[in-house]
């Protein structure tokens, strides 16, 4: 089934609004978009002990709590990861987990597998006074990035090619729509424009450009 399968379309998802469905002993999924074959973003819960089982399926994730085992590596929380679907490395939560999972199929020149341990990364002065930024990856037209808003700072109104997707880790993100607490996911357009500010300070995950592409993960 269809969700939110419209990239025309701006959507938000406040922690309040989240829907759960146990997929499996052990896991369960908010489901957030899907295109049936193509692509799912959605949080996973994962019980200690747990296997995800996403078989051939490219996986892009942000640990948001636990401790997960990847190819005999423990990756703690915050962490993020590019698993290429038929690279034989399986994902095992150790602690009871929360994911950010987007599942699909990585272009073809970026289905390789790699890893960043964010805590006590350092993070590189943004475009702005009290803004910083991790980049965690770039392919393509798509940048992805972990980025960090001390409180009261503003960014000037902007556009994005190929839309933005946002999932707010922690603090409270906002713009001229509303405010967005930890734990909102939100997506919006290509060529959509917003102002954005944070007056408590966030930290927010980050995905642009990639919205033209429906079956990107």
């Amino acid at each position: 089934m269809s969700l939110h399968a419209d990239r025309s379309q701006r959507i938000v998802v406040l922690p309040d609004n989240r829907i759960w469905s146990e997929r499996k002993d052990g896991e369960s999924v908010c489901a957030l978009e899907t295109i049936p074959g193509r692509l799912e973003s959605s949080f996973v819960r994962l019980s200690g002990g747990n296997l995800l089982d996403r078989a051939g399926e490219d996986l892009e994730v942000l640990l948001l709590e636990g401790l997960l085992e990847v190819g005999g590596r423990d990756w703690p929380t915050g962490s993020y990861l590019r698993i290429a679907g038929g690279s034989g490395l399986t994902l095992l939560s150790k602690h009871p987990s929360l994911l950010f999972l987007k599942s699909g199929q990585f272009p073809e020149e970026d289905r390789k597998s790699a890893g960043l341990e964010t805590s006590g990364a350092r993070f590189s002065p943004g475009l702005v006074p009290g803004l910083s930024v991790l980049p965690l990856f770039s392919g393509g037209t798509a940048n992805t990035a972990l980025v960090r808003w001390d409180p009261g700072t503003i960014f000037q109104p902007h556009r994005h090619f190929g839309g933005e997707e946002i999932l707010v880790v922690s603090g409270t993100f906002e713009d001229e729509h509303g405010a967005y607490p930890a734990g909102s996911w939100y997506r919006a357009p290509h060529m959509s424009r917003h102002h954005p500010f944070s007056t408590e300070g966030c930290l927010i995950f980050v995905k642009t450009g990639h919205l033209m592409e429906s079956n990107a993960a």
